[in-house]
């Protein structure tokens, strides 16, 4: 069973992903002037760094579903009695 808690993040994770791919189709100019991706215009050019943004929508997207679908690490599973506090 997925929680509220895990849907929020996930939710939170689409909406990431689809403001990046925004970024990266879209006429924004402001998002280029982060220091990370400015020193890929500046390196490399636009394209490379609208590249760079559909890589970061690409991971979101990922995340989110990975998240929505309850998938988590071994050493990260919920303790069962837990559950019950969280209704």
């Amino acid at each position: 069973m997925t929680s509220y808690n895990d849907l929020f993040v996930a939710t939170v994770a689409f909406v990431g992903s689809t403001l990046a791919f925004a970024v990266a189709v879209g006429p924004w100019r402001q998002p280029y002037h982060l220091r990370s991706i400015a020193s890929v215009v500046d390196r490399y050019g636009m394209s490379a760094a609208r590249f760079v943004w559909i890589v970061v929508a690409i991971i979101s997207l990922i995340a989110g579903m990975a998240i929505a679908s309850g998938v988590r690490p071994g050493y990260a599973k919920p303790d069962p009695g837990l559950r019950d506090l969280t209704r």
